[in-house]
């Protein structure tokens, strides 16, 4: 079905999305928004209200004076060395590239919000400067202990974000040459030819390494870089899934959506075990609906039936200031937290990738992925 064409499947998905959006909203001003019902104003609640509006068309439906307002939330939020900051003591502080550790997930956030708001920064990335060396980029990346991909896979994610913004934003024109001389080579040693994911031959098990690949993946796509190993992906991708066709006990917002843009760009690039992916897709599907929230309102933490003994906490990593090395902090398994904004983002969005793997689910329509909040680029778009 042409993807002009709204299906009643999506326009159901779009409801319940747009419906926690709302119900997360704080006050008249532009783009504050709470992450959870617990909570105050948060960042990544108007990060991530910002890109369900926009996937689902609603962004352009507002004037650009609002939008620019919405985008001088994120402004606000940059230092004067040009990293973004939710700690407004920070703001002024200058940061040497091996203390930005405990920032760059921040960074990644505003400039993607930024993208997709039609913004900009305001002040030039100069924390930077050290890795616009394609041979200091090479050895910053392989400088992660690629044993936690998942971890590393976040931090690369975020600096890729940030070079091709002093690309397109400050006219780095270099910035191509740089990611192909430095990151990209530093990348392919870090593959394990075995799995087709990155860090397993070093220590990470199997599902970590998927949750690591698909923050690597996205900078391929938006680079045009050739992904290698592409059976043995497939083979690890339908490997990690678990029965209820989930990619994490109880379900998880990310790791659920990881294990599903990693189908729906593999279909796309190879013929091998088609059969079996798209099983794994139908299956996935299933799964994630099971996340709605029963009166239509957002999408659960955790799938609809389950109970606290199946589920598993879900790492968050908390890096510190002038260290490499990543501390976990097990959440999620708190009965009492049933949504965040996140899960109204990534599960939308898992969909919308497998509706278009499988084009015939009944949930098709005109999503709007914006290929530059690099969570939504693909090697389709």
């Amino acid at each position: 079905m042409p993807t002009t064409i709204e299906t009643a499947g999506y326009r159901h998905i779009k409801e319940v999305s747009l419906n926690f959006v709302r119900s997360m909203k704080l006050g008249p001003e532009v783009g504050i928004y709470r992450k959870e019902a617990s909570e105050g104003e948060s960042l990544y609640g108007s990060y991530h209200g910002a890109h369900v509006l926009d996937m689902f068309n609603e962004l352009q439906k507002l004037p650009r004076e609002v939008l620019d307002q919405w985008a001088a939330y994120f402004q606000r939020k940059q230092a004067d060395d040009g990293h973004f900051t939710n700690k407004p003591a920070d703001l002024q502080v200058t940061h040497a590239i091996d203390d930005m550790e405990p920032y760059w997930h921040c960074s990644r956030g505003c400039c993607w919000a930024l993208r997709i708001l039609g913004g900009r920064p305001l002040k030039p990335f100069r924390f930077m400067e050290p890795l616009l060396d394609a041979k200091a980029l090479y050895r910053w990346v392989k400088g992660y202990d690629w044993s936690n991909s998942w971890a590393a896979g976040n931090q690369v994610l975020a600096a890729a974000t940030v070079l091709l913004a002093m690309r397109d934003w400050f006219g780095l024109s270099e910035v191509d040459e740089i990611l192909e001389q430095g990151m990209y080579p530093a990348l392919e040693e870090l593959i394990d030819p075995k799995t087709g994911y990155w860090g397993t031959h070093l220590g990470a098990d199997l599902p970590n390494g998927l949750f690591g690949t698909i923050h690597v993946t996205p900078i391929y796509f938006a680079q045009g870089w050739p992904l290698r190993f592409l059976d043995r992906n497939v083979d690890s991708t339908i490997a990690c899934q678990l029965a209820d066709g989930s990619y994490w006990p109880g379900g998880s917002d990310c790791p659920d959506f990881d294990g599903a843009y990693m189908m729906a760009n593999l279909a796309e690039l190879t013929t091998y075990r088609r059969e079996d992916l798209d099983r794994a897709a139908r299956k996935y599907l299933q799964h994630a609906l099971m996340h709605e929230d029963p009166q239509g309102c957002g999408w659960l933490l955790h799938r609809r039936g389950s109970t606290p003994d199946q589920w598993r906490p879900r790492p968050h990593f908390i890096w510190r200031d002038g260290s490499r090395k990543v501390d976990i902090e097990l959440r999620d398994d708190d009965p009492s937290r049933t949504h965040i904004m996140l899960g109204s983002w990534f599960y939308p969005l898992s969909i919308a990738v497998i509706a278009h793997m499988l084009g015939d689910t009944g949930y098709e329509g005109p999503w709007n992925l914006n290929r530059m909040s690099m969570h939504q680029c693909n090697v389709w778009k």
